[in-house]
């Protein structure tokens, strides 16, 4: 039996997913920022003294690669949780044992 909790909280998410996509789907991107600082910044006449090693060919492979950094970056905080975690559970399972 899901509670009534549970199903509010699942309206609530299906809510802030969907009313982006439904009620904004006309609208246009703005530039980022990602795009406005580098451009601003060559225009008052900086020259880059520093340049990358490498550079992706194309974006994409740019996009999958920064997603493999945040995965690898997720995967080793969930480890660290993880073992404090488990670690806090064997300390409790400990106390209670001992009274």
């Amino acid at each position: 039996m899901v509670s009534r909790r549970t199903v509010i909280m699942i309206l609530i998410i299906i809510g802030l997913v969907a009313f982006p996509l439904l009620f904004e789907s006309k609208a246009v991107s703005a530039p980022s920022s990602d795009d406005q600082g580098p451009a601003w910044i060559l225009s008052t006449g900086y020259i880059p003294w520093v340049h990358p090693l490498w550079e992706p060919p194309n974006s994409d492979m740019e996009a999958g690669l920064f997603a493999l950094q945040a995965a690898f970056g997720a995967g080793i905080m969930g480890y660290i949780f993880g073992m404090w975690h488990a670690q806090a559970r064997m300390r409790k399972k400990e106390e209670n044992k001992e009274k």
